[in-house]
């Protein structure tokens, strides 16, 4: 095996369009395995064994960020058995769970989810084709009268791939242009313009991203080994933000419009959040302070919950992103400490506010 199985390589895409490249050494501690998955090393595991009812996963512990791009490679075997079952789902969720076993191959009742299903197995109640095939599937349906497209043969030139060969597979996603493509071998075999984070996750852009796999009464030996990640990093905070936040001084997050009366958090303020959870992880022994206001429209009352709620929206957020919850406090303050006069509409604007504040609590 070529010493590229011994790494797992993260590639950064700045906006100047050129690749830099950072290379790190592959641990599978960077993985969560379920059911019978193991590590085999270089960079390879083993889902299941040509056992009957088998089910694997491996899910990597960092989200991906949909609104950049990503290329992830790996090479898979799908064991050695034509009449074997039941092949594997490289899939996208946003929480570290694995879904139903057998004919589910572990993407069955995932929900939301939008998985590529390398399926070795025909069920004819599934609508499954007569050869090893491939299908962008939704939301844990594995029936193929669901399907996000049509199945196809995993390869043009074998309708056999459970041939005791490594197959390399390629998944690539383009945000601008709303596009997932899937190659098999080298060979691109399935294209799809569809926005993934709107129509199916809700406007929810993190995703974790992994590989399951399962057998039933017919089984096969189901392996993948990761080739590497290429994503677009998010752009760093701004200097003057970091200073603010180093020198414990209070950060209005900018733009942030929730609804009214509500404490969703418009996925247009995801990606600011998602970079200061990155600087945040930089400064570990700093406790991050989030107080939430309004202005005085309304009840009082329901102003105080109405800001303790969005404040915890913005917790939750950090917490969902692995920030450890002893770092994190959060207030509501309702309509107290304005910033500006409530007589305006841009006075009461200002007032709706998250405030942020980074500070050493513990010595």
């Amino acid at each position: 095996m070529k010493n590229m199985h011994r790494y797992f390589i993260i590639f950064c895409l700045f906006l100047s369009g050129v690749l830099f490249g950072q290379i790190q050494k592959f641990h599978p501690e960077d993985f969560v395995l379920s059911g019978q998955s193991i590590a085999q090393g270089d960079g390879c595991f083993q889902l299941t064994e040509a056992r009957r009812w088998q089910g694997g996963s491996i899910w990597y512990k960092k989200k991906i960020d949909l609104q950049e791009t990503f290329e992830i490679e790996i090479k898979v075997f799908l064991g050695c058995n034509d009449e074997g079952a039941d092949g594997m789902v490289f899939i996208l969720h946003p929480y570290l769970t694995t879904g139903f076993a057998g004919e589910g191959m572990g993407f069955g009742g995932l929900y939301p989810s939008f998985g590529v299903e390398m399926d070795t197995y025909r069920n004819y109640h599934l609508y499954d084709p007569g050869y090893d095939h491939a299908s962008f599937m939704a939301h844990g349906y594995l029936s193929h009268e669901y399907g996000l497209t049509e199945p196809i043969s995993l390869s043009s030139k074998s309708a056999n791939l459970e041939d005791c060969r490594q197959h390399l597979v390629k998944f690539t996603w383009n945000p601008k242009m709303k596009r997932i493509r899937f190659f098999f071998d080298g060979e691109l075999r399935i294209v799809k313009d569809i926005d993934l984070v709107k129509d199916l996750f809700e406007g929810n852009s993190q995703m974790y991203w992994g590989f399951t796999s399962a057998t039933g009464n017919k089984y096969n030996t189901h392996k993948v080994c990761l080739e590497r990640l290429v994503y677009s990093e998010p752009m760093a905070l701004s200097n003057e933000v970091k200073e603010l936040f180093i020198s414990g001084e209070g950060y209005v997050i900018e733009n942030l419009d929730f609804p009214t009366g509500s404490a969703r958090i418009p996925s247009s303020s995801h990606g600011t959040l998602d970079k200061m959870v990155r600087f945040f992880n930089e400064h570990p022994q700093h406790s991050i302070i989030i107080d939430g206001f309004t202005d005085s429209s309304g009840d009082k009352t329901t102003n105080l919950r109405l800001s303790e709620r969005r404040a915890k929206a913005i917790a939750d957020y950090f917490l969902n992103k692995g920030l450890d919850p002893k770092r994190i406090l959060y207030f509501g303050n309702g309509e107290d400490r304005p910033i500006a006069p409530n007589n305006t509409i841009e006075g009461r604007k200002l007032n709706r506010r998250i405030e942020l504040k980074m500070k050493k609590l513990k010595v």
